[in-house]
């Protein structure tokens, strides 16, 4: 090779080196300028996220003040403000879409209990900050006369990927986690690069658990992720008890357990821990047992109008049966 070609040749490389280095500075400030929303949750205070949140050592998040749970919440809260006003007794629901959306469990019971004011959020929150929003509430006044904690197995899959001990909230007030990161040099450079980050992050494993199955909730409830459902159920069983309000879970069957025979592993590990922290607890497996038919559900998996109903009246049977409904007679039981 001549001088000259060696000369071109070493050139080329540089050139070529330079540019995929300038391409990577220039992918590096983007990304740290303006990072993926995947990665919002997981970059602290860099993220532009904003809320109304704040650390806590229950429940691992809280709300700043109740003004602030109040300015988020203030079109279903308002009809019962101020807080602990005399009137109907009141029932306090908190649960995933299966309670909160339109014609579900909130909206079939205010209608076949109209002597009771049926109170929820409308609003789909994680587990964590539904119990913060019982015991913040309870702590402000509010005095139902029973409080409703209503869980399915796919409640828990948010704990089994982040577990509490990820769990951060923002300078923001953001819900956020801490990342997982590598241990080593690989750990640093990710903690270092956002470039890098990116690719980790793309595969998911960032996340607090990446293994994590959620659809063996229906067979088992892991040590890890139990411990932390008792450590929710722990806190939010103080904060009734500081306030003499009881507390019915209420565990709703999967599609898979009423249609396909998957197992109750869910129900059978959670309902001892429940009745030994002091809880009331309502599981109406055998309704839906006896009743199973695709009918039971939308074609999304939720419940339909008859699975609604059917839940319904298996709520009202329970608590009929414990002396909780003496004052009432429930019609026709479905």
């Amino acid at each position: 090779m001549t001088p000259r070609l060696r000369v071109e040749s070493w050139a080329a490389v540089i050139g070529f080196v330079a540019a995929v280095a300038l391409l990577a500075a220039l992918a590096e400030g983007f990304l740290r300028w303006f990072p993926p929303t995947e990665q919002e949750p997981y970059i602290g205070d860099a993220s532009p996220r904003q809320g109304p949140f704040v650390g806590d050592r229950t429940f691992g998040v809280s709300y700043r003040s109740f003004d602030a749970f109040a300015a988020v919440n203030a079109e279903r809260l308002q009809p019962f403000l101020p807080l602990g006003t005399p009137g109907a007794p009141l029932w306090a629901m908190f649960g995933n879409s299966f309670v909160q959306a339109p014609g579900m469990l909130g909206d079939t019971l205010r209608e076949r209990v109209p002597e009771r004011r049926i109170f929820y959020l409308g609003r789909n929150e994680d587990l964590p900050v539904r119990f913060a929003q019982v015991a913040l509430l309870l702590d402000h006044g509010l005095r139902p006369e029973r409080v409703f904690v209503v869980l399915l197995p796919l409640d828990l899959a948010g704990l089994g990927v982040q577990p509490l001990a990820t769990l951060q909230v923002t300078s923001h007030g953001a819900l956020g986690y801490q990342p997982r990161l590598p241990d080593g040099i690989a750990g640093r450079l990710l903690a270092r690069s956002a470039l890098v980050r990116a690719a980790w992050f793309r595969a998911g494993r960032q996340r607090g658990n990446p293994a994590f199955d959620p659809r063996a909730l229906n067979e088992r409830i892991d040590a890890p992720l139990l411990g932390d459902v008792g450590r929710l159920f722990t806190g939010l069983a103080d904060a009734a008890h500081a306030h003499g309000v009881p507390v019915t879970v209420v565990l709703i069957p999967s599609y898979q357990q009423v249609l396909r025979g998957a197992p109750y592993g869910f129900q059978d590990t959670l309902t001892p821990l429940l009745v030994g922290l002091g809880y009331d607890v309502c599981d109406p497996r055998d309704r839906f047992a006896r009743a199973a038919s695709p009918d039971l559900f939308a074609p999304d998996r939720h419940l339909s109008p008859q699975g609604n109903q059917l839940l319904a009246g298996a709520v009202l049977a329970h608590l009929t049966e414990i002396g909780a409904l003496r004052d009432r007679q429930d019609g026709p039981q479905r």
